[in-house]
């Protein structure tokens, strides 16, 4: 310790033009020789110099209107390259540093446009975003990302070129920050972001070509495979039953917010994004634990709690729809399967725990080539088998370079609008099992999921994915499986915690109120059975004095269940993932705990028959009447079905929409079916037709006709594709009949149906 006489009395600095040459000219004389001895006073003067740079920058007017002010001795003694030619010769880590810091400050603070302008578009400032750091040492990266940070937070619309142009096609600044996504410290992580949704967010139409194309579209194939490792780690334990994993739920809500934000950012990424979340972290992971329970996928719980902030927050976008279709479609193609079933390999060049070098470091003049062609500059560079592999899968998986990715198949099942060949939906079939559980935490996450679904997606989704036809009579049975399902929980014992009741009774509300649609009689006579119970386990409690006392104090507190079921918003959070509380705990309210005192017990359970009661006086006000079942209503594109006695007109396919175009196709022999609601084109086979492939099946309403004037035999069919956006969406196909008659027939046919829908309008 060193004995302090008297206070030491800061330095006052006088910001005059010369102190400022003085310093610098100070400077360059300590930095010829580099050593132990100049090292300190190096330090000090780069500090002071910027330090005078941004007090001249935005101080004291008079210094620029004369022929040489602070910013003018800036520019002309290029202290900024000087700053970077001390840093490239020092051995000193301190010198690195207050280097780098000093690039921050001055692009953190300087005001005047100008001199931010030129300060950026100084060739040193990629020179010192692209110099090789010791980036082993933690502090080095902390004052690095800081500098990245500052420099993207002033990029816009008219300066971004300063850093991707021809010279710099693979965008260091981005690239590089990119690098330290996955980096151990949280506030690097936290920056890194911070610069890659900014940069996300220019409007610049070569930088959004960037964004979704190799080499960028690497990051998202990463990050995705980063989020899904967080998860496993998350799974890991849960199943451990560690108790603090509040913080780590928690967490997961930052990734979410980030993914949210490169979706609005940059719409133009989306349907990579979705394919990339899709094929690397969803469906091994997360539909993996639901079906297979296998290494490297999640519980089940974990698995129904993360689909459920997928749904709710990223509603508005198509990854939601896909998520519905996956989860509720009764079919989907058979490459959706087998991608369910085998899973994708990460990248190559994906590594869990952050390492500044990978894969990629190797192929730079691959990543150069391929960033160059944005700016029409094309270099032949020779790529080994292993690299081509590792190119190729990418973009099968992200749905690039004409690949049909995950997304893609998703919108065509939502369209119905199938070629493939389809296959029963395993992770549909499971859900439904799942529903007659008896675990709390686990019913409690699936209801979860019903209910977002039904709150959120569009009764025309809801039809295609959920009850898997547009027949009345399906959607009847389908919806009094699920009902039937959901009573039975009521008679469950021992009994569940309110907030599992309230939600049962929540999507029964929501199921009974969609169409108004009536219960089957073994439906109804579930409800009974569930009424029964309850109302026996009151009465027999009821003869206790004391029970009956408690029962009449709590009845206007639980009467409120049934007032506003359709309100209450129970949020379990991680108590989901943790043993269900059976003692008094003050800090958890009652609804996420099982009641123990006998006035808890009776709040339950009267709140539990009035929810009921709710549900009986909803089925009085239902209709009877169930539609003239249709079967053909219920025929799947891609699948086969007897086609009994109907009429069968033979024709052949030659020209239908392939990727937005109408071109030229040859079909075998296909066969118009008369029917008086659809449009069905089937094929059958050659020796025994008794069973139809049907390759069409969409509403009269949905289609126009023309006959070609140049070859009458030829009818053109537009189809009207089942969108939930604003804009109308069409395929086309053109059939060729032998008989002229059956062309005239049919299109009278179907200009008759449409002649009809109008008068009904």
């Amino acid at each position: 310790m060193f004995k302090q006489t008297k206070q030491e009395q800061p330095k006052i600095i006088e910001y005059t033009i010369q102190n400022y040459r003085n310093n610098f000219n100070q400077l360059m004389t300590y930095a010829k020789r580099i050593d132990q001895n100049t090292k300190q006073l190096i330090l000090e003067k780069i500090e002071l110099i910027s330090e005078f740079s941004v007090w001249g920058d935005s101080n004291n007017s008079d210094f620029f209107e004369q022929s040489f002010n602070r910013f003018s001795f800036f520019f002309e003694q290029s202290i900024a390259e000087q700053l970077f030619k001390i840093m490239q010769r020092s051995p000193y880590k301190e010198i690195n540093l207050v280097v780098i810091q000093s690039f921050s400050i001055l692009l953190a603070n300087l005001g005047n446009k100008d001199n931010v302008t030129y300060l950026l578009s100084h060739p040193v400032m990629n020179d010192i975003i692209s110099y090789n750091y010791d980036f082993t040492d933690d502090e080095t990266v902390e004052y690095y990302i800081s500098m990245l940070k500052s420099i993207s937070l002033r990029l816009d619309e008219t300066n971004i070129t300063l850093f991707f142009n021809q010279r710099l096609p693979h965008f260091p600044l981005l690239w590089q920050a990119m690098r330290f996504y996955n980096y151990k410290e949280v506030m690097i992580k936290t920056a890194v972001r911070s610069i890659i949704l900014h940069i996300m967010k220019l409007q610049n139409e070569t930088l959004k070509a960037y964004l979704t194309r190799f080499p960028f579209v690497i990051f998202y194939a990463h990050f995705v495979c980063y989020l899904k490792n967080i998860w496993l780690e998350l799974n890991t334990d849960i199943i451990k039953l560690v108790k603090d994993i509040k913080d780590r739920i928690d967490d997961q809500l930052d990734l979410f917010f980030f993914l949210t934000d490169m979706y609005a950012n940059c719409p133009e990424a989306s349907e990579i994004i979705d394919n990339a979340l899709l094929v690397y972290g969803l469906l091994p992971a997360v539909f993996g634990g639901i079906l297979y329970q296998r290494t490297n996928t999640l519980a089940i719980p974990l698995s129904l709690h993360l689909l459920n902030h997928f749904i709710l927050r990223f509603n508005n976008s198509s990854l939601s729809n896909n998520l519905t279709v996956l989860l509720f479609s009764p079919y989907i193609q058979s490459k959706l399967n087998l991608l369910i079933e085998t899973n994708v390999r990460q990248p190559k060049s994906f590594m869990y725990q952050w390492s500044f070098k990978h894969y990629w470091d190797n192929h730079q003049d691959y990543i150069n080539h391929q960033a160059s062609r944005l700016f029409n500059q094309d270099v032949n560079v020779d790529l080994n088998e292993d690299c081509k592999e590792e190119i190729r899968m990418i973009n099968d998986v992200l749905g690039l370079k004409g690949a049909i990715g995950v997304s893609y198949c998703c919108k065509q099942l939502l369209n119905n609008n199938n070629n493939g060949e389809l296959v029963e939906n395993k992770i549909r079939q499971q859900l439904m099992i799942y529903l007659q559980t008896k675990d709390d935490n686990f019913l409690y996450l699936l209801l979860n999921l019903w209910k977002n679904i039904l709150t959120t997606k569009s009764p025309d989704i809801l039809r295609v994915c959920l009850f898997g036809t547009a027949n009345t009579t399906g959607i009847i049975q389908e919806r009094n499986y699920i009902i039937k399902n959901l009573l039975m929980v009521f008679t469950i014992d021992p009994p569940l915690r309110l907030c599992t009741f309230i939600l049962v009774s929540q999507v029964i509300n929501y199921f009974l109120k969609i169409d108004k649609l009536p219960l089957l009689e073994d439906t109804q006579q579930q409800l009974y059975d569930s009424y029964q119970y309850i109302v026996k386990k009151l009465s027999e409690m009821i003869k206790q004095q004391q029970y009956k006392d408690i029962l009449i104090s709590q009845f206007m507190i639980a009467k409120q269940y049934r007032d506003d079921i359709m309100s209450f918003k129970p949020e379990l959070n991680y108590l989901a993932f943790q043993p269900i509380i059976d003692q008094y705990d003050p800090n958890i309210d009652l609804m996420y705990r099982n009641p123990v005192s006998l006035k808890e017990k009776s709040h339950r359970d009267l709140a539990v028959f009035l929810m009921l009661d709710n549900i009986i006086h909803l089925t009085l006000n239902s209709p009877i009447h169930i539609d003239q079942i249709n079967p053909t209503n219920e025929w799947v594109i891609g699948r086969n079905y007897e086609p009994d006695q109907k009429r069968m007109l033979p024709c052949r396919i030659c020209a239908k929409t392939i990727r937005e175009k109408l071109q030229p196709y040859k079909s075998g022999e296909c066969f118009w079916i008369e029917d008086e609601e659809n449009f069905i084109i089937v094929e059958t086979q050659i020796v025994k037709r008794d069973w139809a492939h049907v390759l069409h099946n969409h509403k009269l309403n949905d289609i126009e006709v023309i006959i070609d004037r140049a070859e009458p035999r030829i009818l053109t069919v537009s189809i009207k594709l089942s969108q939930q956006s604003l804009k109308e969406q069409y395929v086309d196909i053109q059939l060729y009949f032998d008989d002229l008659r059956n062309i005239l027939m049919i299109r009278g046919r179907i200009l008759l149906n449409n002649q009809l829908q109008n008068q009904k309008i």
